[in-house]
């Protein structure tokens, strides 16, 4: 985005309410902003085209689906392996997303799997014969309770 492209306040609310749900009409995410649908539309459309909005997606509840086991890695490598890590790990069905890092790690990864016969076999046959790791530390995450 251009240095003279701005973003105003009504771009941010409208940004916040399709992040609460991005299938709002545009008619009733009007009405919460004060403004017409015709203007959410271009100003949505015009978010889109300065790759300020990205894309549009569900939030899944993975447990509901059987994965019920997700885990952040705090990876350490070799700074001169680092980059194909990265690129390798993304390329695995079960790494949600991969972070670049300052710090001990220099990558998080985050990885959702169904059970931990799935994460054993992905840590054993992936991760551990990825040349340049240094270090992995697992973060569980858990579910928040009800």
């Amino acid at each position: 985005m251009g240095s003279d492209e701005k973003i105003s306040k009504h771009d941010e609310k409208i940004i916040k309410e399709l992040l609460e749900n991005s299938r709002s009409p545009l008619r009733d995410i009007g009405k919460r902003v004060k403004l017409s649908a015709s203007s959410v539309r271009n100003r949505m459309a015009r978010l889109e085209s300065l790759k300020v909005i990205k894309r549009y997606t569900v939030d899944v509840d993975w447990r509901k689906m059987g994965y019920d086991i997700e885990v952040i890695l705090l990876i350490s490598s070799w700074m001169t392996a680092s980059k194909e890590i990265h690129e390798t790990l993304s390329q695995f069905e079960q790494v949600i997303k991969v972070y670049w890092t300052a710090g001990t790690a220099n990558l998080v990864c985050v990885v959702r799997v169904r059970n931990m016969q799935e994460l054993s076999a992905f840590i054993t046959e992936n991760l551990e014969k990825l040349r340049g790791i240094e270090r992995v530390e697992s973060l569980f995450i858990l579910p928040v309770p009800e």
